[in-house]
């Protein structure tokens, strides 16, 4: 009995900290990514593509928050020409959901410094195809996370973010590591 008194005591405190003002806030943001496939035996190969993450969090203090985020961070896609059968369409997408521990360190009355750190869990899609043949495969992993940015402060409920984001993804023990450079825009209620 007192285990439950003491967990509704905590979750009321939860509720009532998370109903202040400004210690909620949602962003998104988006940009260019950046795998490090090896693109080494491939007629042509292209490790850059577009992304995005979105996410919600809490400020715990006016210098930590904690944050639930989803992110595409893009692909690689190439052509390898393969003999007896010719050229096969290849790519590699990493997609996936986190949590992270952000720490928003004040430079000045406008500008923050983020640094985010926390664990992922990656999709990496493999799809190829040569010619009337297709095929896909998955696998999903448990990576760490990372970021460090600049949050320019609009107003004191918007904010002006920009980013650079990594985590990694494997298949089939080959790692497979993505960066994310974003800008983005976070709102506080």
């Amino acid at each position: 009995m007192m285990l439950r008194q003491a967990l509704v005591t905590v979750a009321l405190a939860a509720a009532a900290g998370a109903a202040s003002a400004q210690a909620l806030y949602i962003g998104g943001a988006g940009g260019v990514t950046r795998s490090n496939a090896d693109c080494s035996g491939t007629v042509s190969c292209d490790n850059s593509d577009t992304g995005w993450k979105a996410y919600a969090g809490y400020h715990i203090n006016p210098l930590w928050s904690v944050e639930v985020l989803g992110y595409d961070m893009g692909g690689t896609s190439g052509v390898v020409a393969l003999p007896g059968i010719g050229l096969l369409n290849a790519s590699l997408k990493t997609t996936g959901f986190g949590l992270a521990t952000v720490i928003n360190a004040p430079i000045g009355s406008v500008v923050d410094v983020l640094g985010r750190i926390g664990i992922g869990s990656n999709k990496l899609k493999v799809d190829a195809s040569t010619g009337s043949l297709s095929g896909s495969d998955s696998e999903t992993s448990t990576q760490f996370l990372w970021g460090v940015g600049l949050a320019f402060k609009l107003s004191p409920n918007v904010a002006l973010r920009t980013e650079i984001d990594g985590t990694s993804a494997s298949y089939f023990g080959e790692r497979f590591d993505s960066t994310l450079w974003s800008v983005g825009v976070s709102l506080r209620f």
